[in-house]
């Protein structure tokens, strides 16, 4: 299946063109050892994009399982170093405090983990159940430094300034006129590459950051 067939399926299921982007992404990425999803609640349905290795053992920790955690002041109820995979998905932006859940993800992977993030950037105002902030690649990487993360890498989701408006305008518009709108932005973009190549990681949706320590 080719990447824009992938994307077009996601948006006739009702995903956002950021959500699209993501999975896409995630698609990509091989669960392995402890996995602990972090703020994904009961069913994440972007577990279903990700491969798994043998014999993983899962589990969702969210304040909505009915454990008390505040994530702005307290631990994870969580070992340090117990984690082989920490998912860590659109939650950075609902936490006001959030150089502590930084800490608290970071100390709970294991040494030669994997902690995998992303953060949206182009995205309207969308309490669960507060926004407060859109993150730069530049300050997720001061944040999981300070946090004690060694191997940053972080990727701009994103394709070109059509997509990014594409994004802010197709939730408005009934689910039928969504594929047109996303597939002409598609092709406006992908003629916009061939005079400015370089310019698409300007108009990001968000960021994805893998990071170890």
């Amino acid at each position: 299946m080719s990447n824009f067939t992938f994307l077009v399926k996601e948006i006739w299921k009702g995903e956002s063109v950021t959500r699209a982007f993501l999975n896409l992404r995630l698609s990509r990425e091989t669960l392995v050892g402890k996995v602990m999803d972090i703020g994904g609640g009961k069913n994440a349905n972007y577990i279903s994009f990700m491969k798994r290795a043998k014999d993983i053992d899962f589990v969702s920790f969210d304040v909505k399982t009915g454990i008390q955690v505040d994530f702005e002041k307290d631990p994870l109820p969580l070992l340090t170093d117990s984690c082989d995979t920490v998912l860590f998905l659109n939650v950075m932006e609902h936490i006001f405090n959030y150089q502590h859940i930084a800490n608290e993800v970071v100390r709970i992977t294991k040494p030669g983990g994997q902690l995998i993030g992303f953060v949206p950037f182009l995205m309207w105002y969308h309490a669960d159940h507060r926004d407060f902030f859109r993150y730069t690649h530049e300050a997720l990487e001061i944040i999981f430094t300070k946090a004690g993360a060694k191997d940053i890498r972080i990727e701009s989701v994103s394709f070109g300034p059509f997509i990014a408006a594409a994004q802010m305008v197709t939730a408005s518009f009934p689910r039928v006129l969504r594929v047109p709108i996303f597939s002409f932005a598609y092709l406006l973009d992908s003629i916009f590459f061939t005079f400015r190549p370089t310019h698409g990681k300007r108009y990001a949706l968000g960021y994805y950051f893998v990071l170890t320590k």
